[in-house]
């Protein structure tokens, strides 16, 4: 209830009268309830107005808006009637305009109220107890955060945004956390004095709610993007590049936010043909454009820092509702140490079957149970067979009883080393009936560095 208006009137005059309230409704044709409800200020209708006036012996608009109304009106007055009807419809109509503001801030739940910056009293509106589910005066310093500035800075404060708006919250009984949201102005007398602030005041609990689980659910994305170990790019619907993270910028030594036709300072070539990208050839570039969704695609790149890179890149547009395209990601995958790796593999791999080609000496590489694995041409024909004849038998096969016997206890005694080399002076498999074997030198390394893949080779330095 605001205060000095008609409820203060109207108590002072019962006062004075001697009246009580039981009086007044029986004068008014009314209930109790209503004319205690007129006393708080509450609403009343113009015929009550006029009817509770003449009982009470007083100006019916100086009871209701006081004696600043009755100067205004004294000013004004005419001797013409139709002058002083037209002045009464349009009271009126003020006072149902009032009267209907005031109940529709009430059913929405807003609460107005009056601070004097001077005096430090708040008044507020009959609704304030039932939004809050308390009186502001119960949370003062809650509800006036700025209570405790000087006028100066009061001034400063409200002079910045108008109408000036703050949120406040407060914990009720269960400890259920409340927001709300203030809007006020300061108001100035004549003088250009502050007097009072006059504000509204609403629930906004769901709405913070709301904020703060989006709030949290875009830092966990953000985190996502950052900690993601791929590159990840997204362009809105005009094409311009407007993500990059951390690994992107790590792979490109940089990013640039730029459009569409300038992906070109995007430097690559196809790693199957070698030719250049070009602005539209990146798949974030096809998939902005044409909705195109990409498979991996490998490309070689001239990042900004200088580096050489290899990478995998593919691409998803991303529609709205009306499946039109609003954007698109990209996403980066750095494979340089992959290819460099498998390069060194197939250098390696060129060289060990170089080493199986030649024919200076016999090779032969074969399993833990001494299954024939690899075999060259130079031994294969050193015993007149081919390659394919003896691949998957026995070294049994190849060497005799006494040479087998011998390797067989040399990678034993080796077993648990991961890599170990031995010599020895063994005989092939004895061929053409020959009377006694030839003794060749041999050497061999045993690679136990993988239980599966235990596998040893020898070298035999056969004679022309």
């Amino acid at each position: 209830m605001l205060k000095n208006g008609f409820g203060d009137r109207l108590k002072d005059l019962l006062k004075q009268k001697g009246l009580t309230q039981s009086q007044v409704a029986t004068a008014a044709g009314t209930s109790v309830p209503s004319v205690n409800r007129w006393t708080r200020g509450g609403e009343i209708e113009y015929d009550n107005l006029r009817t509770l006036a003449d009982y009470l012996d007083v100006n019916w608009v100086w009871l209701r808006y006081g004696n600043e109304a009755i100067s205004s009106l004294q000013e004004s007055m005419s001797d013409n009637n139709a002058v002083s009807d037209t002045r009464r419809e349009y009271l009126s109509q003020i006072m149902d305009s009032e009267i209907r503001m005031k109940t529709a801030l009430e059913i929405a739940g807003v609460v107005h109220w009056e601070w004097n910056v001077l005096t430090d009293k708040l008044d507020y509106s009959d609704n304030a107890q039932t939004v809050f589910n308390q009186t502001p005066d119960q949370f003062r310093l809650t509800f006036l955060p700025f209570s405790e500035l000087s006028i100066e800075e009061l001034v400063d404060l409200f002079s910045k945004h108008e109408p000036y708006q703050w949120d406040f919250v407060y914990k009720q009984d269960g400890n259920e956390t409340r927001w709300f949201e203030s809007r006020g102005k300061l108001i100035f007398d004549l003088l250009h004095r502050p007097v009072k602030i006059i504000a509204v005041s609403a629930e906004i609990t769901n709405r913070k709610k709301i904020e703060n689980a989006l709030e949290r659910s875009e830092y966990m994305m953000r985190k996502i993007i950052e900690t993601v170990p791929v590159g990840l790019w997204a362009a809105d619907e005009t094409s311009k590049i407007c993500l990059a993270n951390p690994e992107v910028e790590r792979i490109w030594g940089g990013a640039k936010y730029v459009q569409l036709k300038d992906y070109g300072q995007y430097k690559g070539r196809w790693e199957n043909t070698g030719e250049e990208v070009g602005a539209e050839g990146w798949t974030l570039a096809r998939a902005v454009s044409h909705g195109e969704t990409s498979s991996p695609e490998v490309v070689n790149i001239e990042a900004f820092d200088g580096e050489k890179r290899t990478i995998l890149m593919h691409a998803t547009p991303l529609f709205d509702n009306d499946n039109r395209i609003i954007g698109a990601i990209e996403v980066n995958q750095d494979i340089t140490d992959f290819k460099k790796t498998e390069k060194s593999l197939q250098q390696s791999l060129s060289q060990w079957d170089a080493i199986f080609v030649q024919s200076l000496f016999g090779i032969v590489s074969f399993s833990q149970d001494n299954t024939i694995l690899k075999i060259n041409n130079r031994l294969a024909e050193y015993l007149q067979k081919t390659p394919t004849d003896l691949m998957g038998f026995s070294i049994n096969n190849l060497f005799d009883a006494a040479t087998t016997l011998a390797i067989n206890e040399q990678v034993e005694a080796t077993k648990d080393t991961q890599v170990a080399a031995f010599q020895l002076f063994g005989a092939l498999k004895n061929i053409n009936d020959k009377k006694s074997a030839e003794i060749f030198n041999m050497y061999f390394v045993h690679n136990h560095h993988q239980q599966n893949e235990t596998a040893t080779v020898g070298f035999i330095f056969l004679s022309n």
